[in-house]
C-alpha cells in the first residue's frame, strides 16, 4: 500500500496508465478523483462505455464526503449562502478599527472568505494565525492595528462557526482527515486514483498523504510534469513535495499517438517545443495550427462562428469542439449569442443573478414595495411587480401607469398604487405577515404557476429559467431557516439580490463547449479554439491580495515562522494554462486575437501568439484569417450561412457591384386612410417640413401620433420651458429689451426660473435637475444681454401668436384665421404658432422670430431654405403680412444657447436685426419677395402631394442619422 506518482507531459499516455489501472481496480470499489463535476460526468460516461459499470468518479468534494462517512464524522457543512452570512456576522463581531471603513464596503466579507479559505487550505488554525499576526505587528507599531484586525477576522469567523455548529467545506475536509487519522482502519483497502489535477493545496496534499501513508491505501496521482520543460515549470514545486512520499514514480515520455495523422507532426511539434529556447526546426503546420485576427469581441466571435460552421459541415461533431477563453466572465453570453445567430449551439456553465430573471425581478419588486419604508419603495418597483409573470391577466392594464412612471410623473410606490386602478392586496399582506419569507415564497410560487393553472404546460426557455429561479430562492430561504437566521426586510432583499440561478440549460449534447483552460485540462477535443489572446487578457496578471500580499507573507514568515504559499510566478502559471489548452486538440488548434476594439483603439496580441509563431514557418502569421472594422458583411464566397450570404449580396449591390439601386418606390395612402389624415385640409409648416424630409416620417410623427412611453426628450422639454419663460418675461416687461430695460428683465427672469417644472429633466436626481435649471437660467441671461446690446427698440407686440386654430382648440388663447395660399382646388390652409413678432414704432413693419433652444444649425441660413426644405419662418412671414397687415422685413431663427447668439434667416437690408448680422442673410426688396414666393410655391406643391396620399421614402433626408423608421418605410 503506497503512493504512485505518474508524471509526464501532455499526451504522454498518463490517461492510459491511470485509467487503465483504475478500471482494473474498479471491481474492488476503487475511486477516481477528477477536478470538476463536468469531468466526473464525462469520465463516468466514458468508463461506462468501456464496460466499467461499477466506476465511482468523484470530485475532491465527493472524496471529502466519502472520507467523512467512513471515519464517522458527521458535522454539517455551510452552504454558500450560509457561509456568506457567517462571514458578514464575523466581520461585525471582529470590532475592527483600522479596517472599519473598508469593512463597510461591498465585497469586504467575500475577501475575508478568500483569506479564510486560503488559511484553511494551508492548514493554519485561527489561533496560530492570530499569534503570527501579533508577532508581525509587534515588530513595528505602525503595523499593530492592522495586524490585530486581520488576525481577529479569522478568530471571529471560527467563533461564528462554533455558534452555528457548522463547518465550511475546507474545514470539513480538514476535520474528516483528522477523524480518519484517528481511525485509519475505517477506510479499508479502497484504492484511490487522482487524475487531471494541475495543482494541489496543502489540504489536498494532506489528504493524499493521509490516504497513502496513514491509512495505507493504494493511491495513484497523475500530474502533467516533465523535468526541465518550460511549459510545466509551475508544477515543479508540487512534484518535488510529493516525490519523497512516493514509493514509485512513473515518468512517461511524450507520444504522438493521440493526434490525427494529418495533424500529428504539427501538434506534436507544438507540444514539444512551446516556450523552449530553440526549436529543432520551424515547420509548416498546414491547417493543423491556424491564426485568426479580428477587431472587437463581436467580430472575434463571428470569425470563430464561421470556422465552427465549416467544421460542422466537414462532419466534426459539435461536442468535439472547444472554445477556450482565459475567463468567460462577461464574454460568454456575447459569444453564445453570436454562435446562436450562426446556427451553432453553445454549452457553458452559466449562472445569472436572481434579479436578472423575470420572476426574480417581480419578487424583488414585491419585496421592496412591502418590506421597505414608503420613502424607499419607488413607483418603478410597483411597475416591475405588475410586469412580472402571473400578476396581471392582461399586461396592458399597466400601460398607462408605465407611461406616467417613465415620464417622471410618479416617483414613490404610494403614488403609483394610488394611480393604479386595482387593489394590490398581496403587498399589504406581505407587509403585515409574521413570516415574510414564507409569504414571499408563496407569492413567488403563485407568480410562476398562475399562467399555467389547470394545464400540463411545457415551459419555454424563459419560463424554465423562472422555475430554476424559484428553486434557487426556495433553497436560499430554507438554508437561512436551517441556521435560524433572522433577517430584516432590507437584509432579505439584499440576500435575494445575491442569489444565483443556474442557467446552463441542458447537458450540452450537440453543442460546442465554451470553457476556461482548467475545465478542459483532463479531456481531449478534435478542435480547440483559444480566443482572447490579448496582452493583459491571456496571460492575465492576478490582482493584489488585500490582506496578505506576497511581501507581507515574507515578513510574516521572518517574524513568526508561519510560511504561507506565495502567489506563484504569474507568467509560469499562465504559460502552463495556455500549454494545457493547446495540448487538448487532436486535429486542430486555432488561435484568435484582436488587433483593435470596436472603436478602432489598438490592442496588442498576447506574447503567446509570438511563442507559437516562433515554432512555425515565417509565413504562418501572414496566412491568418481576418475580420476587421470595415468588414461589415462577409465576402459572398466566404459567407458561412444563407443569411450572411444574402446580406453580402445586398451590400455588394448597394456598393455598386450590382448596378445602381432602384428609385424609392412611390406608395399611396388608400382612400380610407386618406380620409382620416388631418393634414389634407389644414396643414402646419412643421407638418410640411416633415413631409418634405420624408413622407413616412410625416406619417408616423404627424398622423399616427403613437403615444410615447418615454419621457418627453430633454431638448423638447427644455425648449418648451424656455419658450414659456420668454413669453411670460416679455409680457411682464411690456417693452423691448434694451440697455435700460435689461435690469428689470433680469429680475423677472430670476423669478420665473426659481423653480424648474417637473417636465424638465424628469426622473433625474434632484441635484442634476438643479444644475439643469441653473444652466437654462444662465443661457437666458446671456441671451437677454445679447439682445439688449443690439439696441433695437421694436416692440415685441405679438407673443405665441396663433393662427388657423378652431375655437375648440383655443384653450391656449385666441387664434387668427388660417393663412390661405393659392386659389380654387389648389388652395392650401396653413396654421401655426409664431413665437414672437416685433413691430416698429410706426406700426407698419415686422420682424418674425422663431426661438431655438439649441445652438446654430446650418440649415437656418436663408440661402439654405429652399434646398433643405425649410418653410416655417417663411410661412410665418406670410401669415404676418396677410393676417396682421404688417410688412415683414425679417424672418429669423434665434438660437438661445451656444457660442454665437446671432440670428439666422433672411432680412431686408437696413432692418434692425441686432448687432453684426450675417451678411449672406441680407436681401433687397426683390430678393426678399422672391424668397417668400418660393416658400409659397413649395408649400402648395407639398400640400398637393400630401393631399393625394403620395408616400415616398426618403431615408437620406429623414434625419441627420438616416432613416428613423426602417421597420415601417422598409426602404433600407
Amino acid at each position: 500500500m503506497a503512493l504512485t506518482l505518474v508524471l509526464g507531459p501532455a499526451n504522454s499516455a498518463k490517461a492510459g496508465e491511470v485509467l487503465g489501472a483504475y478500471a482494473a481496480a474498479a471491481q474492488r470499489g476503487a475511486l477516481l478523483i477528477v477536478p470538476t463535476a463536468e469531468d466526473a460526468r464525462h469520465y463516468s460516461c466514458e468508463l461506462a462505455e468501456q464496460g466499467c459499470v461499477l466506476a465511482s468518479v468523484l470530485t475532491f468534494t465527493g472524496l471529502a464526503e466519502e472520507i467523512a462517512r467512513r471515519a464517522g464524522y458527521f458535522q454539517r457543512r455551510l452552504t454558500r449562502i450560509q457561509r456568506e452570512r457567517a462571514l458578514e456576522r464575523a466581520v461585525e463581531a471582529a470590532r475592527l478599527r483600522v479596517l472599519s471603513e473598508a469593512a463597510a464596503t461591498k465585497g469586504f466579507a467575500a475577501a475575508v472568505g478568500e483569506l479564510v479559505a486560503e488559511l484553511e487550505r494551508a492548514l493554519v488554525s485561527p489561533a496560530r494565525f492570530a499569534q503570527a499576526m501579533r508577532k508581525w505587528g509587534e515588530e513595528d507599531e505602525r503595523r499593530s492595528g492592522i495586524a490585530r484586525d486581520i488576525g481577529s477576522l479569522y478568530l471571529a469567523y471560527a467563533d461564528e462557526l462554533e455558534r452555528l455548529g457548522r463547518v465550511d467545506p475546507e474545514l470539513f475536509l480538514w476535520r474528516a482527515l483528522d477523524a480518519l487519522r484517528g481511525a485509519p482502519g475505517a477506510w479499508g483497502a479502497t484504492p484511490v486514483f487522482f487524475y487531471g489535477f494541475d495543482d494541489l493545496t496543502a489540504l489536498e496534499r494532506d489528504a493524499v498523504e493521509s490516504l497513502a501513508r496513514v491509512v495505507g491505501a493504494d493511491v495513484t496521482v497523475s500530474l502533467t510534469y516533465e523535468a526541465g520543460k518550460e511549459a510545466v515549470r509551475a508544477r515543479a514545486g508540487l512534484v518535488e513535495d510529493l516525490r519523497p512520499l512516493a514509493e514509485r514514480v512513473i515518468e512517461l515520455p511524450a507520444v504522438d499517438d493521440y493526434y490525427a495523422p494529418a495533424s500529428r507532426e504539427a501538434l506534436h511539434h507544438l507540444e514539444r517545443w512551446l516556450y523552449e529556447p530553440a526549436p529543432s526546426e520551424r515547420i509548416d503546420p498546414g491547417g493543423a495550427i491556424r491564426l485568426l485576427e479580428s477587431a472587437g469581441e463581436r467580430a472575434e466571435a463571428e470569425l470563430v462562428a464561421a470556422e465552427i460552421v465549416s467544421l460542422l459541415l466537414e462532419g466534426v461533431a459539435a461536442e468535439e469542439i472547444a472554445v477556450v477563453y482565459r475567463s468567460l466572465a462577461g464574454v460568454a453570453p456575447l459569444v453564445a449569442h453570436v454562435l446562436g445567430r450562426y446556427g451553432v449551439r453553445a454549452s457553458f456553465a452559466r449562472r445569472v443573478p436572481f434579479a436578472h430573471t423575470a420572476l426574480g425581478r417581480g419578487v424583488l419588486a414585491l419585496a421592496r414595495c412591502s418590506l421597505l419604508s414608503e420613502d424607499q419603495a419607488t413607483a418603478r418597483d410597483v411597475l416591475a411587480y405588475l410586469r412580472a409573470p402571473g400578476v396581471l391577466d392582461r399586461a396592458e392594464k399597466a400601460d398607462a401607469l408605465e407611461a406616467d412612471v417613465i415620464r417622471g410623473r410618479l416617483r414613490t410606490a404610494v403614488q403609483a398604487r394610488d394611480r393604479f386602478d386595482f387593489e394590490l392586496r398581496e403587498i399589504d399582506a406581505l407587509r403585515r405577515s409574521d413570516d415574510p419569507r414564507g409569504e414571499l415564497l408563496r407569492n413567488a410560487r403563485r407568480m410562476l404557476s398562475r399562467p399555467h393553472r389547470e394545464s400540463a404546460a411545457r415551459l419555454d426557455a424563459e419560463e424554465a429559467l423562472d422555475a430554476h429561479a424559484l428553486a434557487a430562492m426556495a433553497r436560499a430561504l430554507d438554508e437561512l431557516s436551517d441556521v435560524h437566521e433572522q433577517l430584516s426586510g432590507a437584509e432579505l432583499i439584499e440576500l435575494l439580490e445575491d442569489v444565483e440561478v443556474d442557467a446552463s440549460g441542458d447537458d450540452g449534447s450537440g453543442a460546442v463547449l465554451l470553457a476556461e483552460p482548467l475545465s478542459i485540462r483532463a479531456r481531449r477535443f478534435r478542435t480547440v479554439f483559444v480566443c482572447g489572446l490579448q496582452e493583459g487578457g491571456f496571460p492575465r496578471l492576478p490582482g493584489p491580495d488585500p490582506f496578505l500580499p506576497d511581501e507581507r507573507k515574507r515578513e510574516l514568515a521572518a517574524s513568526s515562522g508561519l510560511v504561507l504559499p506565495m502567489v506563484e510566478d504569474a507568467l509560469d502559471r499562465e504559460r502552463y494554462l495556455f500549454y494545457a489548452s493547446v495540448s487538448r486538440a487532436t486535429e486542430r488548434v486555432i488561435l484568435s486575437y484582436r488587433s483593435s476594439d470596436e472603436e478602432g483603439n489598438l490592442e496588442l496580441a498576447s506574447p503567446f501568439v509570438s511563442d507559437v509563431a516562433d515554432l512555425l514557418d515565417p509565413e504562418w502569421r501572414d496566412r491568418r484569417r481576418r475580420r476587421l472594422l470595415g468588414d461589415l458583411v462577409w465576402p459572398a464566397d466566404e459567407a458561412p450561412t444563407d443569411r450572411e450570404r444574402a446580406r453580402a449580396e445586398v451590400a455588394a449591390s448597394s456598393a455598386g457591384g450590382g448596378g445602381p439601386l432602384p428609385e424609392p418606390e412611390k406608395r399611396q395612402l388608400g382612400d380610407a386612410a386618406l380620409a382620416l389624415a388631418r393634414h389634407t385640409q389644414l396643414v402646419s409648416a412643421g407638418a410640411l417640413e416633415s413631409y418634405s424630409a420624408c413622407a413616412f416620417k410625416w406619417l408616423v410623427e404627424n398622423e399616427l401620433q403613437a403615444s410615447e412611453l418615454e419621457p418627453e426628450p430633454d431638448p423638447l422639454a427644455r425648449g418648451s420651458y424656455i419658450h414659456e419663460v420668454l413669453e411670460q418675461l416679455l409680457s411682464r416687461l411690456g417693452t423691448a429689451i434694451t440697455a435700460e430695460s435689461l435690469p428689470r428683465a433680469l429680475e423677472i427672469l430670476e423669478e420665473l426660473t426659481s423653480e424648474l417644472p417637473d417636465t424638465v429633466a424628469a426622473g433625474r436626481p434632484e441635484r442634476l435637475r438643479e444644475a439643469v435649471g441653473a444652466a437654462i437660467a444662465a443661457d437666458l441671461r446671456r441671451y437677454l444681454v445679447h439682445e439688449a446690446a443690439g439696441g433695437g427698440d421694436w416692440e415685441p407686440r405679438h407673443l405665441e401668436l396663433r393662427f388657423g386654430f378652431a375655437a375648440d382648440e383655443g384653450n391656449e388663447g385666441e387664434s387668427l384665421t388660417a393663412l390661405e395660399l393659392g386659389d380654387g382646388a389648389e388652395r392650401v390652409s396653413v396654421r401655426g404658432v409664431i413665437d414672437r413678432v416685433d413691430v416698429d414704432p410706426k406700426g407698419r413693419l415686422a420682424i418674425v422670430r422663431d426661438y431655438k433652444s439649441g445652438g446654430h444649425r446650418p440649415e437656418w441660413a436663408g440661402d439654405r431654405w429652399s434646398g433643405d426644405g425649410s418653410l416655417q419662418v417663411a410661412l410665418y412671414m406670410l401669415a404676418v403680412r396677410d393676417l396682421l397687415g404688417l410688412e415683414p422685413v425679417a424672418g429669423l431663427y434665434q438660437p438661445l444657447s451656444g457660442r454665437d447668439l446671432r440670428a439666422r434667416g433672411v432680412y431686408l437690408d437696413g432692418a434692425p436685426v441686432g448687432s453684426r448680422p450675417f451678411g449672406n442673410d441680407k436681401r433687397d426688396e426683390a430678393e426678399l419677395a422672391a424668397e417668400l414666393e418660393d416658400a409659397e410655391r413649395r408649400a402648395r406643391e407639398l400640400a398637393g402631394r400630401l393631399r393625394s396620399g403620395e408616400l415616398t421614402a426618403s431615408p437620406d433626408s429623414c434625419s441627420r442619422n438616416g432613416c428613423l423608421y426602417p421597420g415601417i418605410c422598409r426602404s433600407t
